[in-house]
């Protein structure tokens, strides 16, 4: 008794690979006057249009694109084959086969909505968590600021001194050395530049002591007005200096005791 080898089933045909999605096309190179109806009426000779997206990219002004869904994959080629090349709006347009899908619209709340937690899950401690954190993330109302005015200085009309100058507009390299430079062969007593505490650093003025009013008197008139290190300095009469007479509450001791 004979056998015979049963045949190999045949082995199925590879897929061929589509280059594009059927039935939709790319729409290039379209004027910015265009509308959509006109674009779906330019399609139209190739066979039912389903629908049309109109694209304008941000960067560019001049033109726009679009993507176009024919209701078969033959009306789709018989647009690239027949439409490719001729003119909408006064330009040439490009048809072509779409690389990508037909694009789709976006629905941004579906970002939000979270799926239902499965059997078996520690959804109620998600949950605790998620509303012991809620508060942290809530936003406080913000607190008004406060502004305070702003205090300003109180002239005091202080007498002037007879033998005092103030020099005012000093550069601030200028020392007690320099200063005596200035006033060289004015009858002065001493001269002195002021700084602060902080970095022994000048102030940008100075006061000059003279023996009488004359004395400082004709050295304002030597001085004032020269030109120290670029620098235009300022030599007046100083104004002697006055304390700021205490306050009742000042004056009076806290809490005083027997």
């Amino acid at each position: 008794m004979t056998t015979t080898a049963p045949t190999p089933a045949a082995a199925a045909p590879a897929p061929a690979a589509a280059a594009s999605p059927a039935g939709v096309v790319f729409i290039g190179k379209i004027p910015p006057a265009c509308t959509k109806e006109e674009i779906t009426q330019f399609l139209a000779p190739a066979g039912a249009v389903k629908r049309v997206v109109v694209k304008k990219p941000r960067r560019v002004e001049t033109v726009q694109y679009a993507f176009a869904e024919f209701e078969d994959a033959a009306a789709a080629q018989k647009a690239i084959d027949t439409l490719n090349g001729k003119e909408l709006g006064g330009a040439a347009i490009v048809v072509e086969a779409a690389r990508n899908q037909f694009p789709k619209k976006r629905n941004f709340r579906k970002k939000h909505n979270k799926a239902p937690a499965a059997a078996g899950t520690t959804a109620p401690a998600a949950a605790a968590t998620t509303n012991a954190a809620a508060p942290a993330t809530e936003k406080k109302a913000r607190r008004p600021r406060r502004r305070f005015p702003r205090r300003r200085r109180q002239f005091v009309d202080a007498p002037i001194s007879k033998d005092v100058a103030y020099v005012g507009n000093l550069p601030y390299i200028v020392d007690e050395e320099h200063m005596k430079d200035i006033f060289e062969g004015c009858k002065f007593i001493e001269a002195r530049v002021v700084r602060r505490a902080r970095d022994n650093r000048s102030k940008g003025f100075g006061f000059v002591t003279f023996a009488n009013e004359e004395d400082r008197a004709a050295a304002i008139k030597v001085a004032d007005g020269s030109v120290v290190e670029g620098r235009k300095i300022h030599v007046s009469p100083a104004r002697e200096r006055v304390d700021k007479p205490k306050t009742e509450e000042a004056a009076a001791p806290a809490n005083p005791t027997n």
